[in-house]
């Protein structure tokens, strides 16, 4: 059966057109009942010194709906707002991690957003892995929920953080009404065309046409971009991340990198992502918390498959590894199993 859906979910072409099917590792508990899991909360911050386990097998174990629901429960038992509750009682990479789950996929996304966009400086590697990685339909229930919690404008915040070309391309993702939904007729002359173009305006000239490159990769379809890529390797000596690391510096090298990679395979890309964060002795565990939170309900399964596939260990072994205590056990928990 398992043969069956990875068949069928590789069908499925991601990024715009049909919805694209979800691989993941939490799902809604059966015989949910709000009402007791927000009592064993209430009991598990009371105890004298916070019983983390519980509060981690229950939130981890459960769909972002129904947390929600315990959320409801908690208040109306506890007198007081479970989020607010939950800072005073876990610290650290575990408080992270438990508050990031009380918010939906895209709320979470959103406020990793902002939080790369605050106060002096930029975390340029948030905003290029969450923009760079998420398709259609995710960069516009971002906006969306983006507007709701901040009441800015993504794209203000965006374009008033960065500069030149790296702020042009990341603008160009953000208002997502541009790109191509795919079609069931593969069109050969734009393949060409397209792979054509990006040749020119990068490898073939003495310097690069970036704004070529741009409206090429946040227009096209997913599909027609990867038939596109393929083709350009009879243009170019070098394939288009070589071409990438050739021409362009910086953040807006990495941001096309991240781009190609997440059209080729996207799941691929996260899984190499948890894997640098966790090349060294420690982890990288803003990084870690992020990818495992904001994909554990969406793609989280198919992320382990691919990890396993390119580096010869399950996610599993690899975070008991590299992490510890309360917090290792909630990173296993979201993960799901060893492969």
């Amino acid at each position: 059966m398992a043969l069956v859906s990875e068949f069928l979910g590789q069908l499925t072409l991601s990024y715009g057109g049909e919805v694209e099917p979800t691989f993941p590792t939490v799902v809604a508990a059966r015989d949910f009942d709000p009402a007791k899991d927000a009592a064993r909360i209430e009991t598990a911050i009371k105890t004298k010194g916070v019983d983390e386990q519980t509060i981690t097998d229950i939130l981890t174990r459960r769909s972002y709906e129904q947390r929600r629901e315990i959320a409801f429960e908690y208040e109306r038992l506890a007198k007081k707002d479970l989020i607010t509750a939950l800072k005073g009682a876990l610290s650290g990479s575990l408080e992270a991690l438990m508050l990031g789950l009380m918010k939906s996929t895209a709320q979470y996304d959103a406020s990793e957003l902002k939080a790369s966009m605050k106060g002096l400086g930029t975390d340029e590697e948030t905003l290029i892995e969450i923009v760079c990685s998420r398709n259609n339909e995710e960069l516009a229930e971002i906006k969306k929920v983006y507007k709701e919690m901040f009441k800015k404008e993504l794209e203000k915040d965006v374009a008033g953080d960065t500069s030149g070309d790296f702020a042009k391309l990341l603008l160009a993702l953000v208002q997502v009404t541009k790109r191509d939904e795919p079609s069931n007729v593969v069109d050969y002359e734009k393949i060409d065309e397209d792979a054509r173009c990006l040749y020119e305006a990068g490898v073939k000239r003495k310097g690069t046409d970036v704004a070529t490159w741009i409206s090429i990769m946040a227009q096209r379809s997913v599909p027609h971009l990867q038939k596109v890529f393929q083709r350009y390797k009879s243009y170019s000596p070098y394939d288009m991340k070589e071409s990438i690391r050739k021409e362009v510096k910086g953040d807006l090298e990495k941001s096309f990198l991240t781009l190609v990679e997440c059209f080729e395979n996207r799941q691929l890309y996260f899984a190499n992502r948890l894997s640098d964060a966790m090349k060294s002795k420690g982890a990288k565990e803003k990084v870690l918390t992020r990818i495992i939170v904001s994909r554990c309900e969406v793609d989280l399964m198919k992320i382990r498959t691919e990890f396993k596939k390119q580096h010869k260990r399950s996610l599993y072994q690899t975070i008991a590894e590299h992490t510890k205590g309360d917090y290792q056990k909630a990173l296993l928990s979201l993960c799901g199993g060893d492969d």
